[in-house]
């Protein structure tokens, strides 16, 4: 899972996802939301899992090699209670 959201975000065409409904395109149970919203440009939260797991992430833009940097990663797997 951690996987599928590093390549989801990875292949964004627009890692800040700024604007109104930019992240439709991800899977269901993925959406980005900014740390802070008066810094656009700054760190990001990208929940995965539906919410059960997030990273925060800043992008750096570069001509020649564009880097995404993940400050925090936190999973909390979830499984269903089992009866006895």
């Amino acid at each position: 899972m951690v996987y599928a959201a590093r390549a989801e975000l990875v292949t964004a065409k627009d890692p800040y996802f700024r604007g109104i409904m930019t992240d439709d395109y991800l899977p269901d149970g993925m959406w980005v939301l900014p740390v802070r919203s008066t810094e656009p440009k700054g760190a990001h939260v990208f929940f995965f899992d539906d919410g059960y797991g997030w990273l925060k992430y800043t992008f750096v833009r570069r001509t020649e090699d564009p880097q995404i940097t993940v400050e925090q990663l936190f999973w909390l797997e979830y499984e269903p209670a089992v009866e006895d």
